[in-house]
């Protein structure tokens, strides 16, 4: 799903932005994310791409490429190794995008898109968004709206996206890799995570 071209210059913000809206600071974190709750749940033929990459060709040098030089690098974590967060900020008539791209040991992980107004986004800019992804994934069915904004879809390499309908409006794109799954597993095998046991891989 193309959303938009190379990315338009916006103003700049400090580290602090950044670290704010990073969405993974430990394993537990990473494992949320991995395993979201509360979806409506679909499977697809086609194959899931962002901005008409497919998840499993993204890395560092493409996004710089056919997107841009990022607007900020996070290049470590503290609680895990050889890990970084690659963000761009674009901006489309009303709408606001942030994009986070997570990167651990070179291995793509999984893009978050943000998307912003200047208000809340209204149900039918919401119904707009899930239409562009029904038209795209599932031209012959119709979702339940009725049931809310909450939905995962998967494709055929297990790949999957779903979207949040909380604070802000976001899509969240799984590169269900080897690396992704070995990183899970290690996480699920060492047991319980808190503040007390943050473990590294």
């Amino acid at each position: 799903m193309k959303i938009f071209g190379p990315k338009k210059t916006t103003p700049s913000r400090g580290p602090s932005y950044f670290d704010r809206e990073n969405l993974v600071h430990t394993l537990q974190d990473l494992k949320n994310i991995y395993f979201p709750k509360g979806k409506i749940e679909y499977n697809t033929d086609e194959t899931i791409i962002f901005n008409n990459m497919q998840l499993k060709e993204i890395t560092m040098k493409k996004l710089n490429r056919i997107i841009g030089v990022p607007d900020y690098i996070i290049p470590k974590l503290e609680y895990i190794d050889d890990y970084r967060i690659v963000f761009y900020r674009h901006s489309i008539g009303k709408f606001n995008y942030l994009m986070q791209f997570h990167f651990c040991k070179n291995d793509f992980l999984f893009v978050n898109n943000m998307i912003r107004s200047t208000y809340v986004l209204t149900y039918e800019d919401k119904k707009n968004i899930l239409v562009r992804l029904k038209d795209k994934y599932f031209a012959d069915v119709e979702f339940d709206y009725s049931k809310g904004f909450d939905l995962q879809i998967t494709d055929q390499d297990n790949n999957f996206f779903y979207t949040m309908d909380d604070v802000n409006f976001s899509i969240t794109y799984i590169n269900n890799s080897n690396k992704f799954v070995e990183i899970i597993d290690k996480i699920k095998s060492k047991g319980v995570l808190n503040d007390n046991n943050p473990y590294l891989l």
